[in-house]
């Protein structure tokens, strides 16, 4: 577990909850009654997020609400289960703001085993993420430089994975158009898209390719090489078994 979401998320909670009992320290002693119960959940909620036992996936959907702490709430409301059941709780309310896994099956094999939803909430989350591709280069290219932190609000939405196939069939549906570099034209052609779909135009970015190029270097830079430079160095690290004496090829 990352110690540092983990921290995040606890204070991001935690802020919020303050400001939640600033609220009730205005309200009558009557009205503060009404609310005991949320209060007690909201702080059974912070300390199941302080204890360090959330996994990963849902502290990163957690922090991308705006209120995290109040999400929880609503969903261990809205839950019947026993109060103890915190994490079942957080896990409904993380779900919310989680993207759907990508689905590498055909439309038929979706049809025929029943899968149809996660088959078209893949495909959706394909669009949705080509957009933010788009409104991201938009707001962050100032008609000379793009800011590197165009790539920042993307990847807090969509893992890396959707990411590399968004801009890699783009590449692949425009392999012609050499204002792609040819390093990322390279890159571009050794992704596997054949999920996306024979045809998958929907799922290309329509930005200025010169721009969208820019776009790509910095996410292969930041985020994969970054990637491939840990598990490089998790390797490196171990410490490789000693050889005998009489060791033979």
């Amino acid at each position: 577990m990352n110690e540092e979401l983990s921290h995040e998320l606890y204070e991001k909670m935690k802020a919020e909850q303050e400001a939640y009992r600033v609220q009730l320290l205005v309200m009558p002693p009557e009205e503060i009654l009404n609310h005991t119960w949320e209060y007690s959940a909201r702080e059974d909620i912070l300390e199941a997020a302080d204890s360090g036992a959330l996994p990963e996936d849902q502290v990163k959907a957690l922090l991308k609400s705006p209120s995290p702490l109040a999400d929880v709430v609503k969903e261990y409301r809205d839950l019947d289960i026993p109060n103890e059941d915190i994490l079942t709780a957080v896990e409904s309310a993380a779900s919310l703001h989680m993207a759907p896994p990508i689905y590498r099956q055909t439309v038929q094999y979706a049809m025929e085993h029943g899968e149809k939803d996660a088959y078209f909430a893949s495909r959706k989350a394909y669009v949705d993420c080509k957009n933010a591709i788009a409104d991201s280069i938009n707001s962050h290219f100032d008609g000379m430089h793009l800011g590197k932190d165009c790539l920042t609000e993307v990847i807090e939405k969509y893992d890396p994975e959707r990411l590399a196939d968004v801009l890699a069939c783009t590449i692949q549906q425009k392999e012609w158009d050499e204002r792609f570099s040819r390093s990322n034209r390279e890159w571009a052609m050794q992704i596997d898209t054949s999920h996306m779909g024979k045809e998958p135009y929907q799922f290309v970015c329509e930005s200025h390719p010169a721009v969208l190029d820019g776009f790509i270097s910095i996410f292969r830079r930041e985020v994969l090489e970054q990637s491939q430079g840990e598990k490089s160095t998790e390797k490196s690290s171990r410490k490789p078994p000693e050889r005998s004496d009489d060791f033979e090829l």
